[in-house]
């Protein structure tokens, strides 16, 4: 997610974070682009978008002979109550463009001590290191868990205490109310109340596809639309790519919404790409893979979580290691944390997560995430070669370390 970098001031220009312009689209590519307009409803049997020209209001429709819907995510407010003051301007969303300007002229122009961050995951995380360099000197984290389900969340919540974040975890955030203009006060479902200048709703993302309720389109319970390997859906020339889509996972042998960049890429040039007659690969899934830093911590995980695995009928075990990351007598070297999530009986990998001082140690998970993808046990962990040199890593890697703890687990 780019939004934290680009509020700390990391990446200096918006605009840098736009891949192509409106102009590169139409001049380069011949692609007219039409915005300030809204699709309000599209019928399937005729093939024909309705569509609003927000600044004259005029209604136009168009024909199609292949549609993409790629309407994105948005963010999750339903876990709030309906009667929070979710307009108040001190409460920001963190998910589009506009989120991530509106925030960040906000806190380059007014001095703020505290801030409340509703949510856990990725976003909610990477974002107190955004607050921190705005000088906000109170920060408050709720959620009901540090982003990883295993005891490795500990080594984050140790890295939030170091930087004095206060940690609410596992109390649900009820309501949010207006104390006057420039403060709010955030209500949790046991009564306790937290009085701050900020409020940042980080509490997930869902589809954007309520347009597609009451049609046709097969869609998962929350709205994210189902796609087969070329991204087609059950609708005749109707594909969908990106975070109102829903994926497929390998290891849970299902469709799931988990909204990450890398897949949302691959998909839109692979619909673009089938609609177009190419000769294409088709879409085999994801494992699951993803990576965040909270500070000065770098983290990591692939695979599935100890209950998923549990549900699948896998005999779970785990083996959570601590290690240099680099060679013990290389300057600056620090630990990092290896946990592996297992089968005792088949020895199968079944999930990693990490947590790492530098982005070298987090990265190692795309090692783990490549032995999950084939399948391979924590027997052909052992026996892989990895690369050693004092500056990257120790002669024995921490994943051979791990995989030497784990194999003494097994049946």
């Amino acid at each position: 997610m780019w939004i934290p970098y680009y509020v700390s001031d990391d990446v200096k220009s918006l605009d840098s974070l736009i891949t192509l312009t409106k102009e590169a689209m139409e001049n380069k590519r011949k692609i007219p682009i039409h915005l300030f307009h809204e699709v309000k409803s599209v019928d399937f049997e005729k093939r024909e978008v309705l569509i609003r020209d927000i600044k004259s209001s005029n209604n136009l429709i168009e024909n199609y002979d292949y549609l993409v819907i790629t309407t994105g995510g948005k963010s999750n407010t339903t876990k709030i109550s309906n009667d929070a003051d979710l307009d108040h301007p001190r409460v920001f969303k963190v998910h589009t463009l506009g989120h991530a300007k509106r925030l960040k002229d906000f806190l380059t122009t007014t001095k703020i001590n505290s801030a409340v961050i509703i949510g856990g995951g990725y976003i909610g995380l990477e974002m107190l290191e955004a607050y921190e360099a705005h000088g906000v000197k109170n920060l408050t984290l709720t959620g009901p868990r540090l982003n990883f389900r295993s005891e490795s969340q500990e080594f984050i919540q140790k890295e939030l205490e170091m930087h004095g974040v206060k940690i609410i975890l596992k109390k649900r955030v009820k309501t949010i109310r207006s104390v006057s203009d420039e403060k709010l006060k955030v209500i949790l479902a046991d009564g306790e109340e937290i009085e701050t200048d900020l409020v940042q709703l980080s509490i997930g993302v869902v589809p954007a596809t309520d347009l597609f309720k009451n049609t046709k389109l097969e869609m998962l319970d929350n709205g994210a639309i189902i796609i087969d390997e070329f991204c087609r859906t059950n609708i005749e020339n109707v594909y969908s790519a990106g975070d109102c889509a829903a994926i497929y996972h390998k290891l849970l042998k299902k469709n799931v919404y988990l909204p990450l960049a890398p897949a949302a890429n691959k998909l839109g040039r692979l619909s673009g790409s089938h609609i177009a007659g190419k000769k294409v690969d088709s879409f085999t899934g994801i494992v699951g893979t993803s990576i965040f830093k909270v500070f000065d911590l770098y983290c990591a995980q692939t695979g599935l979580s100890e209950q998923d695995a549990k549900d699948m009928g896998f005999n779970v075990q785990t083996t959570l290691i601590t290690n240099n990351e680099l060679a013990h007598y290389y300057p600056g070297v620090k630990k990092m944390s290896i946990l592996l999530r297992f089968d005792a009986e088949s020895h199968l990998l079944l999930g990693a997560e990490i947590t790492a001082p530098s982005p070298l140690g987090a990265k190692k998970i795309d090692v783990l995430a490549t032995v999950l993808n084939a399948k391979m046990t924590i027997d052909e962990i052992q026996q892989l070669d990895l690369s050693y040199a004092p500056p990257f890593a120790p002669t024995w890697d921490p994943i051979l370390i791990a995989a030497n703890v784990a194999r003494k687990k097994c049946k």
